[in-house]
């Protein structure tokens, strides 16, 4: 068919207004502390930068076009140095939607489409902000069908839609209140190159001043404030979240302040993980997670792409609907000997005594609280001992399952997958018959390591055998 170079919607100069004034961000505050006189100079000042970031917009936008073609999407860019990028539709592995709040009323969505061969977090393409028909357009050249009259509905194979109820309860039992409270602490330890002595001084004299309660009141507060956080992100991230199957392409859509969505092919997935904090083990919940050849989920969980946010696990066969290589019913696995068990619990006790030691010998007697380190590392160890496991299924299917840091971790990778197998032995583990079994997946651009540890060697050796038959 005949194509003509097309512009992109006319809100992509405001978004690119809004990038360089991001950019310019620092030469933007320069100018507004810098003495100019009077501050109706300052303003002016501020106004003509201003102008000048919106004429590059302008120029950036007029320069910035695209062609769809029967086999290929063509972008041209650039001003001074003209750029030009040709990308098959039979190349493009994750077709990633995202649309702010302020594009809807206007349909205009973003475009990135993602290959194997791009780098880093990059997409290959970015069509900034196009109409939605354009959106259409691409979606059915990329699966490779034909346009829908009116008259005929779109048929989805498999559909679901998390319910408010299931939302509050992935919001609720996530552990993203660590990340914050980390974060207020990190803050806190900087307070010493922002705040003076003097003045820091003052402020621990006025607080414990009011005695013990005020201080256990404001660790309160503090931590429901983390959860308060945690919790609206998650809501917003994940609000009306809808999983869509047709054909052999996954659809993903969600969030409320920015509608995120993601079409990907099922046999672009490298494994699929059932994740598990203690506290959704404690409550019989079960998150489901997709490995994907693409690095559209980079702003997830461990950037995985959220498949299923929160399910009862006794539900974990409505997996098998959407990823068809997937069993319906999870099987029993090897699991580690005794031998193994004492050897992650010893390894936890050993790593908690780095920090307890000199903790106890300089900060006494507030350093013997460490101590109570000793006990969680001991926890931490039976833990990961208890979930530790692999299972071989219908010579074609890997399951592996690990425990870190009190979250349980259930990987399915068929054997097409596997990147490599190594089995891992040092001197006294030989000695005692136990070993490291390291796979090796594809994950975004680069790869993701599963690792059982205290693996009993003829299991490791089974599975690395079943492995080699693939080249045999």
């Amino acid at each position: 068919m005949k194509t003509t170079k097309r512009h992109l919607h006319p809100l992509a100069i405001l978004v690119f207004w809004g990038r360089y004034i991001i950019s310019w961000f620092i030469i933007i505050l320069l100018s507004l502390f810098t003495d100019h006189g009077e501050w109706n100079e300052t303003a002016m000042v501020v106004v003509i930068i201003l102008l000048v970031i919106l004429l590059f917009a302008v120029f950036k936008y007029w320069w910035y076009r695209y062609e769809i073609g029967d086999q290929a999407i063509t972008i041209y860019t650039g001003v001074i140095f003209r750029k030009q990028r040709h990308v098959p539709y039979n190349r493009i592995q994750t077709l990633q939607l995202q649309q702010w709040l302020f594009l809807k009323p206007f349909h205009a969505v973003s475009v990135q489409l993602e290959t194997a061969g791009q780098s880093h977090d990059q997409a290959e393409a970015v069509l900034p902000v196009v109409s939605q028909h354009v959106v259409d357009q691409l979606q059915l050249l990329v699966n490779g069908e034909q346009p829908l009259s009116d008259e005929v509905p779109e048929v989805v194979d498999n559909r679901y839609q998390i319910s408010w109820s299931d939302l509050n309860t992935y919001a609720l039992t996530s552990m993203g209140i660590i990340p914050i409270l980390l974060g207020l602490l990190w803050l806190y330890g900087k307070l010493d190159d922002l705040v003076s002595k003097s003045v820091m001084d003052e402020t621990i004299n006025v607080v414990l001043h009011f005695g013990v309660l005020v201080i256990v009141g404001l660790a309160v507060l503090l931590i429901i404030a983390g959860l308060l956080v945690s919790y609206l992100t998650i809501v917003q991230r994940y609000y009306h979240f809808i999983l869509t199957k047709k054909g052999d392409r996954l659809h993903t859509e969600k969030g409320f302040f920015q509608r995120n969505t993601i079409t990907a092919s099922e046999s672009r997935i490298q494994a699929v993980v059932m994740r598990q904090t203690v506290l959704r083990q404690l409550l019989g919940l079960i998150s489901v997670q997709l490995v994907l050849v693409s690095s559209a989920a980079k702003e997830e969980d461990q950037d995985n792409l959220v498949m299923l946010p929160v399910i009862d696990q006794s539900r974990v066969a409505i997996v098998n609907q959407f990823v068809s290589w997937v069993p319906a019913k999870l099987p029993a696995l090897t699991r580690l000997t005794v031998a193994g068990k004492y050897r992650l619990m010893r390894n936890a006790v050993l790593l908690s005594l780095i920090p307890i030691i000199p903790l106890v010998y300089w900060l006494r007697p507030w350093g013997w609280l460490s101590l109570l380190l000793l006990p969680i590392a001991l926890i931490m160890g039976w833990y990961a001992g208890r979930y530790m496991g692999v299972k071989r299924l219908d010579h074609q299917l890997l399951v592996l399952q690990t425990g870190h840091h009190f979250q349980r971790d259930t990987t399915i990778v068929p054997k097409r997958c596997i990147q490599s197998v190594t089995i891992e032995q040092t001197y006294w583990m030989r000695r005692v018959g136990l070993c490291h079994l390291q796979v090796n997946i594809r994950h975004g651009d680069g790869k993701e390591m599963v690792e059982v540890r205290y693996l009993p060697l003829q299991t490791a050796k089974d599975v690395y055998q079943w492995y080699r038959t693939k080249y045999n």
